[in-house]
């Protein structure tokens, strides 16, 4: 038994949240997880997601305007 006063179970955003907010108003806090500490959204869900799907975009993005300008085989100039 703990003598914690919340037990948050899942070390996701929302969770991880609630127990940071807890934990600055003087509250003993627990938190637990099976996982990775994150969450399935940090970790495998949503954000990688996004993070991949948008460079596959950009990628199709390029390759849709060969020959109108757009090179993409040609690396980016940087000054």
């Amino acid at each position: 038994m703990t003598d914690s006063h919340l037990i948050v179970i899942g070390t996701g955003t929302a969770g991880s949240t609630a127990a940071t907010a807890c934990a600055k108003e003087g509250w003993r806090v627990a938190i637990v997880d099976s996982l990775s500490y994150g969450g399935t959204c940090v970790l495998r869900g949503c954000d990688p997601k996004k993070i991949l799907r948008r460079g596959a975009e950009i990628v199709d993005g390029a390759r849709l305007m060969q020959g109108k300008g757009i090179d993409p085989s040609s690396r980016p100039h940087t000054n």
